[in-house]
């Protein structure tokens, strides 16, 4: 169960509350300094200067939630981001999830998906694997965040020059079709894809998983949220399944004796049960 607040401020308290009731967003669980500052952000856009105020704001003006929702969750992913994780996953991790399958398809969750780069990424990740053995063999990958603009962004499929900065140029050129300046993703590995809305917070609707990638999220939650998170994907994986995390979040507290270590420079635990 997830920890009841970890803010101590009574006005961010109250703000906290309504927009949990308004929203279903529970900003209670992200750590109080991290979110002070983007709370900031909204307020001075909106020109109020406390809690109260913006509380007042969001009764106004609903359509806020929007921009409070943008401000608090990053969205900030490119295609093969830190390409040398993707590269430990197809050379250490994917040969072993491969024998361990027994020819059942391949369950893969990129928790806190954004644009869409990260599971398009193993998407492609999963098609070169399998083309290099010569394999026929389905991969579900399911790619799920909070934010619905963000949701309908990923699934159209269509990106900037920016995205591409670190995805080998082979596999951008024969994965994409760029027009007009912008990259468009290729049928056979959008079609590889689900996207849905999720709340790290909320219930999840996944078993069996082989690997959750999850990066870059955590850090901006309390430690006991992240613990908390790290035992929900540790009930969502198989035994055995992985998870890869970003390059400067780590596993701790009694997560230790439930994940062992992988990799440690590329941050790849394994689930045990």
């Amino acid at each position: 169960m997830l920890s009841p607040s970890n803010i101590n401020d009574p006005e961010l308290v109250a703000l906290a509350s309504k927009i949990l009731a308004d929203s279903g967003f529970d900003i209670r669980q992200y750590k109080e300094r991290p979110l002070k500052r983007r709370l900031a952000v909204r307020m001075r856009s909106c020109q109020v200067g406390s809690y109260e105020e913006y509380r007042q704001k969001l009764k106004d003006d609903p359509g806020e939630y929007i921009k409070l929702l943008d401000a608090l969750t990053i969205n900030v992913t490119k295609f093969y981001r830190n390409a040398e994780t993707y590269l430990a996953v197809f050379d250490r991790v994917l040969p072993i999830i491969l024998e361990e399958s027994k020819s059942s398809p391949v369950r893969i969750w990129s928790a806190g998906c954004s644009s869409g780069e990260e599971p398009y990424s193993l998407a492609i990740m999963w098609r070169e694997f399998s083309l290099a053995r010569g394999l026929a063999m389905d991969c579900n990958i399911y790619a799920t965040d909070i934010d619905l603009r963000i949701l309908e962004k990923a699934q159209a499929g269509i990106y900037p020059r920016s995205s591409m900065d670190e995805i080998p140029q082979n596999l951008a050129g024969k994965y994409f079709e760029v027009r007009n300046d912008k990259y468009h993703i290729s049928p056979q590995i959008k079609d590889m894809v689900k996207f849905d809305k999720l709340d790290l917070f909320s219930r999840y609707p996944y078993s069996q998983l082989d690997l959750i990638f999850c990066r870059n999220v955590l850090i901006y939650f309390s430690r006991q949220t992240q613990e908390d998170i790290f035992y929900k994907f540790a009930q969502a994986l198989r035994a055995g399944g992985f998870l890869v995390l970003g390059k400067v979040e780590n596993m701790f507290g009694q997560m230790k004796d439930t994940f062992v270590s992988f990799d440690v420079k590329e941050r790849i635990y394994r689930a045990v049960k």
